[in-house]
């Protein structure tokens, strides 16, 4: 028997097909369908999922990606930064396009200079992200930005005797549209230079209210819905208005950041998971759940 159902702004866990298209921008809707991990875990806990994507991606400057890597990194950059799925998805797109199918010896040398420069990611969903490129992912215990920064503050500081040029080169920051300064800003402040290329642009997804209105009229009682960022608040805020659905469900989300801003929007949350993983929110709204059912 299901303990509830779960609504999540996101869209399903999918595996970006090939692209073959000479374009600079892709599309993230051209995927197949995989077993998403929330539904997983949250399934494990006896709860029933629904995915509803609020907001759509588009990939842009891949093309320049592309002709960054096929330079290499040498007296350029000493590491590399993502804090996102998206932004992984970016770089895999690029980096098929520089080095699938290489015969050269020149991109072979550097794509393995930068296959060994430190490579920065906010979190495990961001590091399995990365699974088909052979980077060895640093910080994937952080959890979020800020604590991601002071990671790579102390890596800088504990190898800046090595032969990075950490004092001298920047890394190169992969980033979206929609991304927070908090990171840049405590790497700016520890002097610590990024180069940041924008990878991915986020957009309101234009069937959200329609698909949101047909869950509902299917009868489908909504117990959770949880949040991702908070441009998806902005997006959802007025069709869960008309619906009213904000007085008879239970609000969770991932981060401190999306929590914050869903309360000045007052909007009451009742879970924020401490990490962005599909574990800490599964068990994190079990344990709200078990907790008022034992009152």
């Amino acid at each position: 028997m299901s303990k509830g159902t779960v609504l999540l702004l996101k869209d399903k866990a999918s595996i970006e097909q090939d692209k073959t298209e000479q374009s600079t921008t892709y599309d993230i809707s051209d995927s197949t369908q995989i077993p998403d991990e929330y539904e997983t875990k949250l399934a494990s806990l006896s709860y029933t999922s629904i995915f509803l994507p609020v907001l759509s991606y588009v990939f842009v400057n891949i093309e320049e990606l592309t002709k960054i890597l096929k330079n290499g990194p040498e007296k350029k950059y000493w590491g590399i930064v993502v804090t996102s799925q998206k932004a992984v998805k970016g770089l895999k797109l690029a980096w098929n396009n520089a080095f699938n199918n290489v015969t050269e010896d020149s991109l072979n040398k550097e794509k393995a200079l930068w296959e060994n420069l430190p490579f920065f990611v906010v979190g495990k969903a961001t590091s399995k992200a990365t699974d088909g490129l052979n980077f060895n992912a640093l910080g994937l215990n952080s959890g979020n930005s800020e604590s991601l920064a002071e990671y790579i503050i102390q890596f800088h500081n504990q190898n800046n005797t090595q032969n990075f040029h950490q004092n001298s080169l920047p890394l190169l920051f992969l980033t979206g549209d929609k991304r927070l300064d908090k990171l840049p800003t405590r790497l700016s402040q520890a002097g610590i230079k990024l180069e940041e290329l924008l990878v991915y642009e986020t957009r309101p997804d234009e069937n959200f209210s329609t698909e949101l209105e047909n869950i509902v009229k299917k009868n489908r009682k909504i117990d959770w819905i949880v949040f991702f960022s908070p441009s998806g608040v902005d997006v959802a805020w007025k069709s869960l208005t008309k619906l009213n659905l904000w007085k008879t469900v239970k609000i969770a989300c991932i981060g401190k950041t999306t929590g914050n801003y869903l309360e000045k929007c007052d909007i009451k949350v009742h879970v924020i998971s401490p990490k962005p993983e599909p574990e800490s929110l599964a068990c994190s709204i079990n344990e709200y759940v078990t907790r008022n059912n034992n009152k």
